[in-house]
């Protein structure tokens, strides 16, 4: 076993156990802890291939934005009397059935567009992501940005709840 392989298992065994604790943690303090870790581990996978940009990109803007919202969004949270966020699990067939039906359509979208293989010797300076992004990789660009939004309209209304 090589260390780069060494590397790689590592880096998948923190991103995975970060998106764990994010899905299955009771405490928000806890799932903001799985979801740093899990951001953590996929802007080291981003250094490991030899983006460096995106990773630091991936830590300032992920790590360090969308956390302090989730962070912003858990002292917004309703409070029990006991001082504690209150809130409820909403992990429903509903909401496995959304996610999946949108998993499957990104997935058909994108089959013909994703290469089988990764250049592994791509430069990630400014200019070669610009022309990446801007070039042949406008649409999964655009894709992730929708995506996104579409996530933080989801905290918004998670975070929002119902009014009682």
């Amino acid at each position: 076993m090589t260390v780069a392989s060494l590397i790689f298992i590592l880096l998948g065994a923190v991103a995975t156990i970060g998106a764990v604790m994010t899905v299955f943690a009771r405490d928000v303090t806890r799932m903001a802890i799985g979801l740093g870790t899990f951001l953590v581990a996929v802007a080291g996978f981003f250094v490991y291939w030899g983006a460096t940009f995106l990773g630091v990109a991936q830590l300032f803007v992920y790590v360090g934005g969308v956390l302090v919202l989730v962070l912003f969004a858990i002292m917004l949270v309703h409070r029990n009397p006991e001082g504690s966020p209150h809130l409820e699990t909403r992990h429903d067939v509903s909401a496995l059935a959304v996610a999946g039906g949108l998993f499957i359509m990104v997935v058909m979208a994108l089959r013909d567009d994703v290469p089988a293989s990764v250049d592994q010797g791509i430069s990630s300076g400014p200019q070669e992501l610009a022309e990446a992004f801007l070039g042949p990789m406008l649409t999964h660009f655009e894709i992730g940005g929708v995506l996104l939004l579409a996530v933080l309209v989801a905290v918004v209304v998670i975070v929002g709840g119902e009014e009682r």
